[in-house]
């Protein structure tokens, strides 16, 4: 007996997170009897290491849909029948690839289930793909060692932030080697598994993408452009249940016995359909200005101040003052100059602030918060949520501002933080002196006016309950939004008001870390508009659903992913609406107590 022929119409590939449609269309030779015809879609991941006895294996299959097409019947004879199932592809669905000794395929199975003959069994491979947004470029320049005198390389990328297919724009620069003959330097993309299984994480290389570049005789201290594509055959970084895969660029230059030295850079890799809505690359940052360097260094370490974190300044110093955070950058922007860059990151204020460069038109369009301060409100464009809330930090802070003369051009001041630009020719100690001087008098105004703040005036809130909320999470009050950034039981906590159309609506909580608990909680993603009602048909743990159930109905919007706790407590009805400490302490319990559900180990959330 002839089995059926079936054919199946489907979008290739099948992205992560969008519903997809597959149509099936069976005919059969003459009328034949079914038990039931049955699809399912299955994702297989995994990795292999070792060999024989010693092997170890992580083999998980997910996700896995079943759907059935037809139950007990007949197909009619020389008819096409045509059934569609819908799938949609769950976050954690990673693409498909062959990395080293890991693996992700997406297979669908036909099962026509003939009574009394052979079965009709297809199975048809699928290509998975994750989506990605349009990528915000981060520029990031390194070198193999800081210590004076050593040979080294510096690489330098448009960015680290990279699309499949596109030509990455780097520049790369080497210091005492030898220059006299043109030096080759070997370009890899090196990809990075982290392969997961109950036991300790184990970490693989797989095959790498080679290239090289030359550096021309006579170069040495200076930069070397570059460019390199990305394959479009590459698999963009992602994690799994199973395996994370990450990238590096390792630039490479010299010998054992000539001075051998590398540089690694790590890259995230992002699917090619996020080219036609991002900027191609164009500049690498600068390199080679050891000068520079040097200088911000040793002032640095002079002066109480420290290397600050990878930023958009080529070289960069900060230092903690009273709650703020201090930075004086160097940017080199290519034609439009170099520029010494100060700024002053605080915790937020709350008060909604903005504050722009004067026009005819802003003032037009928009509504001014003037301090009385001629010179400055005629300069200035300035907007908060509550003006009168705003002005009295506002007039102690911006005198302080009117004589920091030597910090350039304020080009932003929001709630938490404060930028400004001088353009520079170069740039010596006595600068870095004058401008980390003004920079600290500015933070200092700032931490004495913060208590000139006071709560918002749309809202009724007992002040002292919630400063003994902010004690009992070791953080401070901050007024402007009734912010607190704190911990509990170890966990860290973030909650303030949350406005709507600039009015408070609810207070935001949210507990947890994506650097805390363990993988399952990091894999874990819920969405509940509304909790109570909604965790009912979630197909949620019961443990989960016996918690959740018991939250009032104006908690609203709870969101678990990447291992952070989330929701918000809807103010209630009133002018002005009463913010309860009470209950927000509450909420933080109960969304620890969400993560504790989650994690069925002892770690920090247990």
């Amino acid at each position: 007996m002839a089995r059926p022929d079936v054919t199946i119409s489907a979008p290739d590939p099948l992205f992560v997170g969008r519903e997809l449609a597959i149509e099936f269309n069976i005919t059969a030779h003459k009328e034949t009897k079914v038990e039931f015809i049955e699809a399912r879609l299955v994702g297989d991941q995994g990795w292999a290491v070792g060999s024989g006895k010693s092997q170890v294996t992580m083999r998980l299959l997910y996700p896995k849909f079943t759907e059935q097409l037809m139950a007990q019947g007949v197909l009619p004879a020389a008819t096409t029948t045509r059934f569609v199932a819908k799938f949609t592809l769950p976050p954690g669905t990673p693409p498909t690839h062959e990395v080293g000794p890991a693996w992700s395929r997406m297979r669908l199975y036909v099962h026509i289930s003939i009574p009394w003959a052979l079965d009709g069994r297809h199975r048809y491979d699928f290509a998975v793909r994750i989506p990605a947004p349009p990528v915000e470029r981060l520029p990031v320049a390194m070198r193999s060692t800081s210590e004076p005198g050593k040979p080294r390389i510096e690489l330098g990328l448009a960015s680290s932030r990279l699309i499949v297919g596109e030509e990455l724009v780097g520049t790369c620069a080497v210091f005492h080697l030898d220059d006299a003959e043109p030096r080759e330097v070997a370009l890899a993309f090196v990809p990075e598994l982290t392969l997961l299984r109950r036991s300790r994480p184990r970490e693989r290389r797989g095959e790498q993408i080679a290239g090289t570049m030359t550096i021309p005789a006579g170069s040495a201290g200076t930069s070397v452009p570059f460019r390199i594509r990305l394959p479009l055959g590459m698999t963009p970084t992602f994690e799994a249940p199973t395996h994370t895969l990450r990238w590096w660029l390792i630039a490479r230059t010299g010998s054992f016995f000539g001075g051998r030295v590398d540089v690694a850079v790590p890259l995230e890799v992002f699917d090619r359909v996020a080219a036609s809505m991002t900027p191609k690359l164009e500049a690498a940052p600068r390199l080679g200005d050891e000068r520079i360097a040097t200088l911000f260094a040793e002032f640095a370490a002079g002066n109480g101040w420290s290397g600050a974190e990878p930023g958009s300044a080529d070289f960069a110093i900060e230092k903690d003052l009273r709650g703020s955070d201090l930075r004086i950058g160097y940017a080199y922007r290519g034609e439009h100059g170099a520029f010494l860059v100060a700024s002053v990151h605080t915790r937020s204020l709350g008060l909604g602030l903005s504050v722009a460069p004067a026009s005819s038109l802003r003032h037009m369009f928009w509504k001014d918060v003037e301090v009385d301060i001629a010179v400055w409100d005629r300069a200035h464009h300035v907007k908060a949520r509550y003006p009168d809330q705003a002005i009295p930090f506002l007039k102690g802070v911006v005198p302080a501002l009117m004589t920091s003369s030597h910090l350039g051009t304020m080009v932003r001041w929001g709630d938490s933080d404060l930028v400004f630009e001088r353009k520079v020719a170069g740039v010596s100690a006595e600068d870095l002196g004058i401008v980390a001087a003004e920079l600290e008098v500015v933070a200092l105004t700032i931490a004495s006016c913060l208590p000139s703040i006071a709560a918002p005036p749309s809202i009724v809130a007992d002040l002292p309950s919630w400063h003994a909320l902010a004690g009992k999470l070791g953080g401070t009050l901050a007024l402007g939004d009734l912010g607190i950034t704190g911990v509990l039981d170890g966990m860290p906590v973030d909650l303030g008001l949350a406005w709507l159309a600039e009015r408070p609506a609810s207070v935001h909580v949210a507990v947890g870390a994506p650097d805390l608990g363990s993988d399952l909680v990091k894999a874990v993603v819920i969405s509940l508009p509304r909790p109570a009602s909604d965790v009912l048909a979630a197909n949620a743990a019961e443990r989960l659903v016996e918690l959740i159930t018991r939250w009032p109905s104006d908690v609203v919007d709870l969101r678990v992913e990447h291992g952070v706790a989330s929701a918000s407590l809807l103010l209630p009805g009133g002018d002005p609406p009463v913010a309860d400490a009470t209950r927000v302490r509450e909420l933080v319990e109960q969304l620890c107590a969400v993560l504790g559900a989650l994690d069925p180990g002892a770690g920090p959330y247990r």
